[in-house]
């Protein structure tokens, strides 16, 4: 092994991968005036441009999750059955959750430089982690299509004239401009966001705890159900879980040697304060405006004025950006076995092409179901718990407990690499995971049987996080995986491309 390889080797083994800590600064050529459209999908990021720092991840997530739908989640908090109090509790512990598992995730992009999605086919293959594609573009979409539903209810209150489908088509525009400028233009718009919503939040939870007392009902500190506790946890780790399989593509922009702790903690954060307020404050709504349940726009607005109905759609302009960002991502892994999109030039038509198509497809869905997105958005979160818990557990044993972050990044990129076109321990594990799960859904048009036996409480997702990483982990060990691991070093060299001057 070259000596310069061997260096960069030893700097990322586990002991490196926790003990780095330093933000450098862009020097070189990563100071370079930065292009005005990106050009790159899901090809390796040249450390020549790796620029930014773990405090720009904050602003980024901060922004991202200052919005509508978490202020609407909370709201469901309290209809689920619980008081504030313990809506609060739910909250917090099921963000937390979440996030410790997503900023973990986020990890894997400054290590390896590619999408968080194109990483998965080390656990799974080049064709194994196709499913995992489909199931990333179905999230996209859907959590897209609720987002431009409740922002064109928001931006209809605010000026009746126009119908709520104009209004999802009209939102919509500024956010594909974003989605095609691109990662640096996404990370200025979020700083710009993050210091305005930190002011919007303030003010509206001044105004809410000043609005009147909480309805009697809501009150105190018993709790109604500990099944409904579990289902409320359940909902926000699921919704904090959601950002797991984009993270990577915000954070592998940053320099391969960037403080592991500043990093995890800036995504850490960002996302957790800022949906833990907006949940909050919806939960908190609910529980002093009688009607807030039926309309959380509308109550918002009694309490704070109509001004606020502006920043609400306002919020959804990060979500509906980074959606079809990493949607595009998806788009362009499953067809990265055509050597022609890699190249430059078609590098740029597919980023484009595949984030209007994510777009139209999120579109047609918020006008097709804007008068019921609430029930839809509820279960549509319910079977993402089911599907991406277990590769959630096993992607991250995979990186930290078993090849601890050495992968041949080369081989994400052919089918007759190291990983092959399926590799089975991961795709076993996964299926035989989704069928241990069974047993403990409690879904709209499924329960399971030992739900009843547990009281109600779904707790599908916790045994699925278990089950996952513990087979994973236990058969790679007896496969001798994390031996292999050593010969692939971590860092590859990209694909080959036709580079071009980028505008």
């Amino acid at each position: 092994m070259p000596a310069d390889k061997e260096e960069e080797y030893q700097a990322m083994s586990t002991s490196g991968i926790f003990g780095v800590d330093v933000e450098p600064e862009p020097t070189g050529a990563a100071q370079r005036a930065k292009p005005l459209v990106e050009s790159h999908h899901i090809d390796v990021i040249p450390e020549s441009e790796r620029t930014g720092r773990p405090r720009d991840q904050f602003t980024l997530w901060f922004a991202a999750n200052a919005n509508v739908v978490n202020f609407v989640l909370g709201g469901v908090a309290i209809a689920f059955g619980l008081n504030l109090f313990w809506a609060i509790v739910a909250i917090v512990v099921g963000n937390v959750l979440g996030m410790l598992l997503t900023a973990l995730h986020a990890w894997q992009g400054p290590r390896l430089g590619v999408p968080q999605m194109i990483q998965s086919r080390g656990q799974f293959g080049f064709y194994g982690a196709d499913f995992i594609f489909l199931a990333s573009i179905f999230l996209d979409v859907g959590y897209m299509a609720a987002q431009q539903a409740l922002q064109g209810h928001a931006m209809h209150d605010l000026i009746p004239g126009l119908g709520i489908p104009a209004w999802i088509i009209i939102v919509t525009l500024p956010a594909v401009a974003m989605a095609i400028f691109g990662y640096h233009h996404i990370h200025t718009m979020q700083k710009v966001l993050t210091a305005t919503f930190m002011v919007v939040i303030v003010v509206s939870l001044i105004q809410v705890i000043s609005y009147g007392p909480v309805l009697a009902k809501y009150r105190g500190f018993g709790l109604a159900s500990m099944p409904i506790l579990i289902a409320t946890i359940g909902l926000f780790f699921m919704n904090m879980l959601s950002w797991a399989p984009y993270v990577s593509d915000y954070s592998r922009y940053l320099p391969a040697n960037v403080s592991f702790r500043r990093t995890f903690w800036a995504i850490f954060l960002g996302n957790v304060v800022a949906t833990s307020l907006f949940a909050i404050l919806g939960a908190w709504i609910t529980t002093v405006v009688p009607v807030a349940s039926s309309d959380p726009l509308g109550a918002v607005a009694t309490v704070s004025g109509t001004w606020i109905l502006f920043f609400m759609a306002l919020s959804q302009l990060p979500g509906d950006t980074l959606n079809a960002y990493t949607g595009m991502m998806a788009l362009a892994s499953m067809g990265s076995h055509i050597e022609e999109l890699m190249t430059g030039r078609r590098r740029q038509l597919v980023r484009v092409v595949g984030i209007l198509i994510l777009f139209v497809i999120g579109t047609v869905l918020a006008l097709l179901g804007y008068k019921s997105f609430l029930n839809t958005f509820e279960n549509f979160i319910d079977i993402l718990l089911f599907f991406f818990v277990p590769w959630s557990a096993i992607n991250l044993v995979d990186f930290y407990l078993v090849r601890h972050g050495h992968y041949d990044v080369d081989a994400f990129f052919t089918q007759h690499g190291r990983y092959g076109l399926f590799m089975w321990p991961g795709c076993i594990c996964y299926l035989i995971t989704l069928g241990v799960q069974v047993p403990f859904l409690d879904q709209t048009e499924y329960v399971g049987p030992l739900v009843k036996h547990l009281g109600g409480a779904d707790i599908s997702w916790a045994v699925g996080f278990v089950v996952a990483s513990g087979l994973y982990y236990v058969v790679m060990r007896w496969r001798g995986g994390d031996a292999e691991s050593r010969s692939a070093a971590m860092v590859g060299t990209a694909p080959a491309v036709a580079e071009e001057t980028e505008t």
